[in-house]
């Protein structure tokens, strides 16, 4: 299995950056189909294992090849030229302080495209709402950012499908939402912006918004100087509704369906964690929880074995199956893989270091931090070059009150919703409670030294760190299952 998923990465990320094309396919076709003969003949573990991993590679690198990865030839005419196009919103709008981005699919006689508009903040557009828009229709671009690097913002575009970007656009709504679809999809993103509004209602900003990131997904309304701090200090995880808050969702919904049976319990809570990661925006670390958590759920009605490695490789492949394209140009894929798996396999070993930690829900989240810390920094350091020094001791001090304030947010949203006149009372918990993680992420961030930033980090190093923290958590677990072993 592991041997299988990991050709299946590789061949993923060797055709991403290299696009070795049919001949490389069928080169990989040919190694598999040689040692699986060999195999059957001598029955050698080694000719099976080389005849998966290139069966692995194999599938990666068809799988990616179907993937469009630019612009169909059908629109190329429309670059660097004035136009007016005509679509369908089909990405939550993405609200900004000064705009809105809306992500139109344009459909064209023989292909279909994806462009990205920047238009005014009015008027206001829905999911699914058709709009018509005017501008100047360009190729996005890479662009460079701090230490020297270059963020390929193309090809972050081209996972979704975004070839063109129209920018400074003039815009207005031509066509309400329609089919069965589009409304339920619809349906989930109004929830989410009528969430916002109503937590607007309740809670004075950047309080507002910081609720909006725990329980709904948006980071709108923190502006630039704290959302800055927040990734200083390395707390930006809990802001976008990262794993761990989907993960918290989880286990409240079971809890709430308790008194039914543990399958219709199951079944209901997997419906609402895949509502609520839609209606977040489905992001990468959201739908790999959301995938992660039903299997648990289905685990626990079922009354099987819930292994967290396997659900997460399941997940991973899941997720490259409908996109393999996020596994080499969204940096949320990445870290939120790299860093669960290093929770499964790091904390476990971490957790000895602080056997002196007297409570053990602390103990916990001091392990699982430092190895989630270990497990992203190459990654991090190679993105964008900046080592929090302060992460460790933030993410101490807010995670465990992480679920109280998704609670009481929720409960303030609530009031929002239906009691507006009495909210901001309602809502005064949660507004004590989020006003200690803004504190605490705004004292560490002003830090002497709170974060490093470094210079340009090669990938080669990336790969080689990699490879000896692989080296390590193996023999570290050897030892630690001989341990076991030996009378005490």
């Amino acid at each position: 299995l592991l041997t299988g998923v990991g050709g299946f990465f590789l061949g993923i990320l060797l055709y991403s950056f290299s696009g070795f094309g049919w001949f490389g396919i069928s080169y990989a076709l040919l190694i598999s189909a040689l040692f699986f003969i060999l195999w059957t003949q001598k029955k050698e573990a080694t000719h099976l294992t080389v005849g998966v991993l290139a069966l692995g590679i194999l599938l990666g690198a068809l799988r990616t090849e179907l993937v469009p990865k630019t612009l169909p030839d059908e629109f190329q005419s429309m670059v660097s030229s004035e136009r007016t196009i005509e679509g369908r919103v089909v990405a939550d709008p993405d609200i900004r302080e000064n705009n809105q981005r809306l992500t139109v699919e344009l459909k064209g006689e023989k292909a279909n495209t994806n462009v990205l508009v920047v238009a005014p903040l009015f008027p206001k557009v829905s999911y699914g709402e058709t709009v018509r828009a005017t501008g100047a229709l360009a190729l996005p671009e890479p662009f460079e950012t701090t230490g020297g690097r270059v963020f390929c913002y193309d090809r972050f575009l081209a996972k979704d499908g975004v070839f063109m970007m129209l920018e400074q656009a003039s815009l207005e709504v031509v066509a309400p939402r329609s089919g069965i679809f589009f409304e339920a999809r619809g349906a989930l993103s109004d929830f989410k912006f009528e969430g916002m509004r109503a937590l607007a209602a309740a809670l004075p900003e950047p309080q507002a918004s910081l609720a909006g990131g725990l329980i709904l997904g948006g980071k709108q309304g923190l502006g630039k100087e704290l959302l800055q701090d927040f990734i200083t200090s390395g707390l930006v995880h809990i802001v976008v509704l990262s794993g761990y808050n989907v993960m918290i969702v989880a286990d409240a919904v079971f809890r709430v369906f308790g008194l039914l049976s543990k399958q219709w319990a199951a079944g209901f809570a997997v419906a609402t964690i895949f509502s609520f990661v839609l209606a977040a925006g489905a992001g990468a670390a959201s739908i790999r929880a959301g995938i992660m958590a039903a299997i648990a759920l289905y685990g626990r009605a079922t009354g099987r074995t819930y292994d967290a490695f396997r659900a997460l490789l399941v997940a991973g492949v899941a997720m490259l199956l409908w996109n393999p394209l996020v596994l080499a140009y969204d940096p949320g894929f990445q870290l939120s893989f790299i860093a669960t798996l290093g929770l499964i396999l790091g904390a476990p070993l971490t957790e000895r270091w602080f056997a002196f930690i007297p409570l053990k829900f602390l103990r916990e989240i001091v392990s699982s931090t430092v190895a989630a810390q270990i497990a992203v920094l190459p990654l991090l350091l190679y993105q964008n070059g900046l080592l929090s020094l302060v992460a460790l001791p933030a993410n101490v001090l807010v995670l465990p009150f992480v679920p109280l304030a998704m609670l009481l947010s929720a409960i303030a949203g609530a009031a929002g919703l239906l009691l507006p006149s009495v909210a901001p009372y309602l809502g005064f918990p949660a507004h004590v409670a989020l006003s200690y993680i803004t504190g605490v992420v705004e004292i560490a961030a002003n830090v002497p030294f709170a974060a490093i930033s470094l210079p340009s980090f090669p990938f080669a190093l990336v790969v080689v760190t990699y490879a000896a923290l692989g080296v390590l958590v193996v023999r570290l677990r050897a030892e630690r299952s001989v341990a076991r072993t030996l009378p005490s």
